[in-house]
């Protein structure tokens, strides 16, 4: 549970956690004619040193939208917020703003991407990528079950054949994710879930190659860091996937020499619903997201994005994509590969609206 005092309502010489929508600034120590700004902060209690360097100032209107409180209060000493007698005030997970609900969940998914990125690499996305889709390929849309949900670090269904040598980058994980969840009791935050956790990381590992990709690119190794940073297409992702408490069935997956023709059965049955017929449409993962997923799961994507391109149902797609990264900023296909990715990312997933959430405990001053 965290805690806000009103020293560090008033303060504001430390860290905090953001719970409003604004974007955060490090703070600066209050002048003591700021009274007009109130800025609300959650500090897990004795344990600032643990908690991300992010804070806002809030504008009073601002504060009640984000279900803040102590809209009138009154600029004080530090002397007098010392001698102040308070009362403790609690505001429970369901009474939790919308703003604050998304600050938990950014807070968890901000230092969970920042442990990754200490041990997951560019080199690492491949496999990364191919975690996901085979955790994801186990969704039966008839009966609703599988899909991403974590169920593939099971040791039975990570010991398949064709999950075997996923289990060295899931052991790597499986350290990040010690780290996290000890990280995470400090503001009562329950442990990530393993399908959140490998999503992130392949999150991670494709946004730390692009950057890879355009600093190579670019004259000064800044400038294409700057152009990464400064023209990236945004990839959020929603959390709060459900982990699955026994392993998933078996389903066929293709191999890394797969042909053509069999990426395109595997794909088209991926999620597909559509039972023929006049209103049939196109499968959710058709050509176009199943070029743009496969390749970027195999050792070598360029060697598989040619594999591929010799069908021609995939070739269009190859030249289109070869034209975009040709670009400094790789837009065109960094937003597809976003929108397939977090599509197949969210396939079967169970998703808990409460998760990662957590209490807030205040220290008002007692009204006499």
């Amino acid at each position: 549970m965290a805690q806000v005092t009103m020293h560090s309502l008033l303060n504001h010489t430390h860290p905090a956690v953001l719970v409003s929508h604004r974007r955060c600034m490090p703070f600066k120590a209050a002048s003591p004619n700021r009274a007009r700004n109130i800025r609300l902060t959650c500090q897990a209690a004795g344990q600032s040193s643990n908690i991300p360097d992010t804070s806002c100032t809030q504008s009073r209107r601002s504060l009640l939208l984000a279900g803040g409180v102590l809209l009138s209060l009154p600029l004080l000493s530090d002397q007098a917020l010392a001698d102040m007698e308070t009362n403790k005030s609690v505001i429970s997970v369901r009474g939790l703003s919308a703003f604050q609900r998304s600050a938990q969940r950014n807070y968890l998914a901000q230092r969970s991407e920042r442990e990754l990125k200490k041990v997951v690499t560019p080199e690492d996305a491949p496999t990364a990528l191919r975690l996901v889709i085979h955790d994801a390929a186990t969704f039966d849309v008839a009966t609703g079950q599988g899909g991403l949900n974590g169920s593939i670090i099971n040791s039975e269904e990570l010991g398949r054949e064709e999950n075997k040598d996923l289990k060295s980058f899931v052991d790597k994980l499986a350290g990040v994710k010690k780290i996290i969840d000890e990280k995470g009791k400090t503001a009562g935050q329950e442990a990530i879930s393993w399908a959140d956790l490998i999503v992130l990381a392949a999150k991670v590992a494709h946004v730390q190659s692009w950057t890879a990709q355009k600093v190579k690119r670019a004259s000064i190794a800044q400038d294409g860091s700057t152009i990464a940073e400064a023209f990236g297409a945004a990839f959020p992702l929603p959390l709060g996937r459900v982990d699955a408490t026994s392993p998933d069935a078996p389903v066929q997956v293709p191999t890394q020499t797969a042909s053509p023709a069999e990426v395109k059965s595997f794909f088209n049955k991926l999620g597909n619903e559509n039972k023929g017929g006049f209103a049939a449409g196109k499968a959710p993962f058709w050509e176009r997201p199943a070029f743009v997923l496969w390749t970027q799961a195999q050792p070598d994507p360029a060697a598989a994005e040619a594999a591929l391109a010799e069908d021609n149902d995939f070739k269009g797609w190859k030249a289109k994509y070869d034209r975009s990264r040709r670009t400094v900023t790789r837009t065109e296909y960094e937003v597809d590969f976003i929108t397939y990715f977090t599509k197949i990312a969210n396939l079967g997933a169970k998703f808990d609206g409460n998760k990662y959430l957590y209490p807030i405990t205040l220290d008002l001053p007692k009204i006499k």
